[in-house]
This record gives C-alpha cells, structure tokens and sequence, in this order.
C-alpha cells in the first residue's frame, strides 16, 4: 500500500460541509463560524474574498501519476490551470469559487484524496523526506509509519478539534532531513545495537514569528509504538494547550513557556505509560515495495542515442537507489506549479513504470523514483517537453517562495514575482551556480513563515518601512541555518533589503560564495562561508548598498513591488486563515453582546429597534460560551436549550436568569425585562473573562471544548 486511506467519516464529512455552504450562501451561519468549517475542510479564503485556495493532503508524500493529473485537470476546469506543491510535500489548487469547491472535493474523494485537515486547528499533513525507501544511506524506509499514522490519526475526530494545528514529520536518515527538530512532532528513524527498527521522538518545535526547536522526548521508541506517543501528545494539548490566544496556542508555547518541559514531559508520560502496552494502539506497518520495477518488462524501447543535456541533467538531478539498478531525481518545478497540460504529460511519461513512482517534496518539487537505468533517457526526452526547471542550475529549484500577497491575506509582499525577477537576474551573470547547489532560500510575504525562512541557508520575509509617508516593500534578511540532528539552530536575522533591488542583492551575495568556494576548491558550503566571512559580508552589504530609500519623487519603482500594477499598499490584508477555528466566536460574540449593551443603556426611542437589540443580547449570550461545552447550536432554539442545560442546569449562571432565556425563546416582549436581559449579558460576559485558556471555568478540571463524538475512542484496529 503506497497510499493512506480515507476515514470512513469522510462521505459523512463531505455532505456535512454542503449543507454548511447553503446554510453560509442563505446567511443562516456566521461568516465566522463558517470560515472555521471551510478551513477545516481545507477551504482557505484568499485575497479579496472572491475565491479559494483548497489544499489536499498527499501523507508520507505520496501522490500517485494519475491522481495528479485529476488536480491538474480540477485546476484547469475551476481556477488556475496548475497543481501547486507546497512546503509540506501535498497540493494544492488555487483561485477557486465557494460555488465551485463541493465538485472538486468530490472528485478528489473519487481517487483517494482529501482536503479535510489541510487547515485550521488539526492534524496537518505528515510528510518524510522525499526519497525515504530509496536513499541508500537511509536508516530504514520511514514513509509506511507517515502513511500508518496518518490513517490511524485522521480516523479520530479529536484530530480536528485540537487548540491549534499539530505538525508532524518522519526523517528516515539519523541526519534529520524531514526537519523533525523544528515541528511540533518529529520522528528520526534510528536502531538499537540489537537492529530493533524504533525512532528518536523530538517535540516543540516549529517557526512562525516566534520559532522554537524542538526538545527530545524518547532516545529510542519501539517502531509500533509511534501511536501512542501522537495520541498521549494529543490527549496533553487537548487537555492544556491554549484555545484563547491564537498567536499562543502552538504546542512549542505550552512546553516552552506555559507548562514547561518538565511538567509536559511529566503529564505526556502518564498519558503514554496508560496506552503503550495496549496491542491495540500498535501501529500494524505496511512496507512500500520498491524493487518492483526490478523484474517488470516494459513495452517501450529504452532511447540509446545522444541527447542534449541529457548528461548535465543527470549529473544535477539523478541519483542512484539503494535498489541497485533503480534510480530517483527531482523535478524541479516553477515556483512549485505544475500546468494542468504537464500533469498529464508526466503522467504520460511514467505510466509504464507503475502507480510508486511520485513524490511531493517539501520544497516544491517532484521526486521521481523507481525508474531504470535503461530507462533514464526516455523519461528524460518526456520531461524536455514539460515546463519545469530541469535546465537550470540546482539553485534554482531550492528557491522557496510563499503565495505571498497576491493570494494570502496575510501576505505584505509579492514573494513569487520577486523570484521570477530573481531568475531573470541570475540568468544574465557569470556565476557558476554549479559551486552553489547547496544554497537553499527561502522568501516568505510575511513574518510567519510559510516559505520556511527561518531554516534558509538565505530567508527572507516581507516587511513594510515607510519613507516620507509611503510605504515601501522591503525584505528583512537571515541565514546560517542548519537543520541536523544535536546541530540544528534556525537562521539569524542580520538586515533588510528593498523588495526591487532582492535581485541584485542576491546576486552579490552568490558572486561571494562563489569565490569563497574557489578559495576553498570546491570543498566547502554555504554553511562554513556563513560562519567564516559571509555573515559579515552580507549584514554590510545590507547596511552599505542597499538600505538607502530613494524618495517617491526620486524613484517611484521602489514603491511597486515585482509583478505589481498599482502602487505598494496594505490595504488589502485581512484576517488570518489557517488559524481559525470556532473558537473566534468567542470574541465575535463577547463584543456583540458589549455593544448591545452599550445600546440598551444610552436608548431613547424607537422600541421596535431595542425590541431586537433585547432579543439578539440574549442570544449571543446563550450561544458565545456553547462552544466551551463542545456544543453548536444548529438553530436560535437549540442554542437557548443548550443554554439552559450546561449553564443554567450545571450551576455556571444562576437560576434567576432561566426566565430571560424562556421568555426569548417563546417570543414575548422583552421590553418590560430589560433589566433581566442586560443582567445575562453582564452575568455571561463576566463568565467568559473567568474562563482559563484551556476553556475551563474556576474550579473545573475536565476539559468540555471537546464535543462527545470527538471523545469517542476510534477503535484502534478498525482505523488503520
């Protein structure tokens, strides 16, 4: 089995989340509520509020030939005609309307994929290194135990309801190269002196705008054991993570700072000590066979003749397997897309060599893998017709750009305009960019690190800084990371630089490795050249050349940003996606019920208005605090019962305002108890100030946030 499976819940999912569009489209649900379902689903809100972005989860990287060619296809008959591949090796297809994304996420269902946790606060995509099963170097293969926890985790719907999104990675090489010291869960694959198979476990790591490294959690855990270390993890952040502040609800701040590492360390064993014998949470692991185009014949006839840069292609791209005969290269791609027309190309291409051939790489690219050597040259012919990055230096395809602000609400800058120019610019110099394979960079549109600046040899991300009175697009500047096991420390930031001069910039900066590198025969990286000289070199380049803004008058072009029509502006930032969840309700509520109230003491006339304004105070104040419980309230009724049942019932507001809710619920005039109903605003908004961040009231130790069904033990043997 190369794939994961999908949750028998999912059809179930699916219908759900049609009748929460028409309840949104006939403005039946809050626009608030609503985005915390769409996000959940994987439906994320792009700029302008017209269309969407919908990402698809590919686990242990694994994307079939023919199941990209159905994205490329959704891409072109709905949005924009190409598959994207992100920062977490899965997909993704942009520029999509509301009324548009129920086809294609029944579509993707009919070939094996889901977008249900491509966003909010869930278990996110697990993804390994790419060529996990066929590096020769490689501890063991770790994608089967990506793909087996996934199936495992995404059976449960306490996956979806978590404070905040859980990030996971499984590195099968002891170097740590799935980046499993900086997420919030990260396995590296590792054996004992008797060649038991097992995994060192690290936890708390992760980037963003206040990035952490991850703190090691077991030396060693049994291979069938990785389960339950995700599930105690789980039933800890469930219990304690933060589900008030969202810029603070990661796991890293609840080991880092809340709880601590000790007291974490000291809660997850007891949850893990409950559930490690139990046969059950064993993870029954499937291996991926990838010797099997060892012994197939093919019908095609292998290309003997010359090619041209077919021998470059193969030097910077190919590599040998473990499995003698087999090979793998990347594909680098254009800023990660993919044309819908080329999807079917390449699937075209590797059809004779089965289903196990494609990977998303967490960089953007494609790897591809399991082809013969007899074969190489015909595949190679296949991709000279795609439009990819195949003929350009290595460089080239490690260079990560975010969507930035042309799709993302949060984004400042244009990161993907400014790579082309980027390209542009590197294409006209004299650099051997074969010395400088090795340079990874990473430019973000914002601060919070979707392009994974922080873990760039190069980072950039968007900032604004203003000169007399306009803003200009500017980058701030880091580097010097590594990512290695007992080594990893994140990029340094050392300066900024103009969003227009990042070319020129960059292209100062690769001149001087590159000498570095001649200095030093070749036998060096970027990362010694950071530590040595190029630190030093870039933090003056920055201050030197390029931190001088020229007036508007001067230069209006410092006030576009690459790709830009119209003049640098934030005007059109908005709130963020990928952190919402119901919990928003809360404050959405809160502040109608504060102003409600505000109305009711300073009314003078008009008494159908205060009519209304009575009637919607005591709805908000029976339906803001419901999710505390676990509870939605799918109508005005139910939302005042379940009021009165875990509020009223339970003790939490007193029994003097059961009448109030009564009397809404059944219709009367509420004018002649205005008193009562600004005293149930007052009551429940003092309630809501008392609530901790893990959404318990004084006094209370169980956790209600989670509703019943997300509770419900999965049974373990049937979810796999």
């Amino acid at each position: 089995m190369i794939h994961y499976q999908l949750p028998s819940s999912l059809p179930q999912d699916i219908s759900q989340f049609q009748e929460d569009i028409a309840s949104f489209q006939e403005g039946a649900i809050h626009g608030t509520a609503f985005k915390a379902k769409r996000v959940k689903m994987g439906v994320y809100g792009e700029r302008g509020d017209q269309t969407h972005m919908i990402r698809i989860r590919c686990a242990g990287n694994v994307v079939t030939p023919k199941q990209l060619v159905k994205v490329g296809e959704l891409g072109k008959r709905y949005g924009k005609p190409w598959a994207h591949v992100t920062t977490r090796a899965e997909l993704q297809i942009h520029h999509i309307a509301l009324e548009n994304v129920m086809p294609i996420i029944e579509e993707l269902e009919q070939v094996g994929l889901a977008t249900k946790g491509g966003g909010g606060n869930t278990i996110r995509n697990i993804f390994t290194n790419a060529d996990s099963g066929v590096n020769p170097n490689e501890v063991f293969d770790v994608q089967p135990y990506a793909i087996a926890l996934t199936n495992r985790l995404i059976a449960e719907a306490d996956s979806f309801e978590l404070p905040r999104k859980f990030k996971t990675t499984f590195s099968s090489l002891a170097e740590d190269t799935a980046y499993c010291t900086i997420q919030d869960l990260g396995f590296i694959a590792t054996t004992t002196a008797k060649g038991e198979k097992g995994f060192q476990v690290y936890i708390g790591g992760g980037l963003g705008a206040k990035p952490k490294l991850g703190v090691l959690l077991h030396e060693f855990v049994q291979e069938n054991k990785i389960f339950q270390v995700a599930k105690a993890i789980k039933t800890v952040f469930h219990s304690h993570g933060n589900r008030k502040a969202k810029n603070h609800s990661r796991i890293r701040f609840l080991i880092h700072e809340d709880l601590g590492i000790e007291r974490f360390k000291e809660l997850y064993f007891q949850e893990f000590y409950k559930i490690l014998g139990d046969s059950a949470y064993d993870l029954e692991i499937t291996p991926i066979d990838n010797t099997e185009n060892l012994n197939r014949s093919f019908e095609i006839e292998p290309v003997t003749e010359e090619i041209e840069g077919y021998e470059r292609w193969y030097q910077n791209n190919v590599s040998a397997q473990k499995q003698e005969g087999l090979y793998c290269f990347r594909l680098p791609l254009r800023l990660g897309d993919l044309a819908t027309e080329d999807c079917a190309r390449l699937e075209e291409i590797l059809r004779p060599f089965g289903d196990n051939v494609l990977r998303c790489i967490d960089n953007q690219n494609l790897h591809v893998r399991n082809i013969p050597q007899a074969y190489l040259k015909n595949v190679y012919q296949g991709l000279k017709t795609l439009d990819t990055l195949s003929d350009k230096p290595i460089l080239y395809g490690n260079m990560i750009p975010c969507t930035g602000a042309q799709t993302c609400k949060l984004g400042i800058n244009f990161p993907r305009p400014a790579s082309t120019a980027i390209f542009k610019h590197l294409d006209q110099q004299s650099i051997e960019y074969d010395l400088l394979s090795d340079v990874r960079i990473h430019i973000s549109g914002c601060p919070n690190s979707c392009a994974n600046h922080w873990k760039g040899d190069l980072g950039f991300f968007g900032k604004v800084r203003r000169e007399g009175g306009h803003p200009v697009p500017t980058y701030n500047v880091l580097g010097g990371a590594k990512i290695k096991t007992g080594e990893t420390h994140i990029a340094e930031h050392i300066g900024w630089v103009h969003s227009k001069d990042m070319p020129q910039f960059l292209a100062k900066v690769l001149a001087e490795y590159e000498r570095y590198q001649k200095a030093h025969d070749s036998d060096t990286d970027f990362h010694a050249f950071w530590n040595d000289q190029g630190k030093e070199f870039i933090t003056n380049l920055c201050v030197e050349e390029f931190n001088s803004i020229p007036s508007f008058d001067e230069d209006v072009s410092y006030y576009f940003d690459h790709g830009a029509t119209e003049k640098f502006s934030t005007k059109g930032m908005g709130t963020a996606e990928c952190s919402a969840g119901m919990y928003d309700m809360l404050d959405v509520d809160s502040k109608a019920i504060k102003v409600n109230l505000k109305i009711i003491a300073t009314w003078q006339e008009n008494e159908e208005s205060l009519k209304k304004t009575l009637q919607d105070t005591v709805f908000f104040s029976s339906r803001i605090l419901l999710i505390t419980r676990g509870q939605e309230a799918k109508t005005d009724q139910e939302a005042y019962d379940l009021f009165l049942k875990h509020f009223v019932d339970k003790g939490l507001v007193g029994e003097e305002h059961r009448n109030i809710v009564e009397q809404t619920k059944a219709g009367a005039d509420l004018l002649p108890n205005k008193d009562a109903v600004v005293a149930l605003g007052k009551t429940v908004v003092d309630l809501y100030k008392s609530m901790d961040n893990t959404m318990r009231f004084p006094g209370e130790k169980e956790n209600f946030a989670i509703n019943m069904d997300a509770k419900k033990e999965v049974p373990a043997k049937t979810a796999a």
